[in-house]
């Protein structure tokens, strides 16, 4: 008895570390956008290679013409090990599709009408995440710590015109 209770816990051991591998095949699309104000984009494919674009659409509409700051290269190996390993700890596909949007805006918070937006694409598997930062809502840690890490690497890469 004592052998099969050993045996059935290594399985579930074994199981639960299984489901949280580094990804290899993936695409991940992430925005930060208050709309018809300013709008940021990084598209990461699974070769590394990145692409970044930012507009200030509200300084766009007053100048008259659009000024797009976009950059493009490949990710470090460390970058990108780093982008796996917070993909893996987030468990993407059992999050929910949306969060932050139960609640009225906060009009005295200018920050309350930025929504970020993850796309990530592993094999044939899609998913979507919308998420609006509410100060009084909680929200999966491992999210918040990928989208720190998206949000600092597109401003360390981005290569600003002007």
């Amino acid at each position: 008895m004592k052998t099969y209770s050993i045996s059935y816990l290594f399985l579930m051991l074994i199981l639960l570390c299984g489901c949280r591998s580094t990804p290899t095949d993936f695409s991940l699309f992430f925005t930060v956008e208050s709309v018809d104000i300013y709008t940021l984009s990084l598209e990461i494919q699974k070769d590394k290679f990145y692409y970044i674009r930012q507009q200030n659409i509200y300084l766009d509409k007053n100048d008259g013409q659009e000024h797009i700051s976009t950059s493009q290269g490949i990710m470090s190996e460390e970058d990108f090990a780093n982008l796996r390993q917070l993909i893996a700890k987030s468990s993407l596909f059992n999050l929910k599709d949306s969060y932050g949007f139960d609640q009225e805006d906060e009009k005295n918070d200018p920050l309350s009408d930025l929504v970020y937006q993850l796309t990530y694409t592993q094999g044939k598997k899609n998913k979507f995440i919308t998420l609006r930062l509410k100060p009084d809502d909680k929200y999966p840690e491992s999210l918040i710590q990928l989208i720190q890490f998206l949000s600092q690497f597109t401003s360390k890469n981005l290569v600003k015109t002007d």
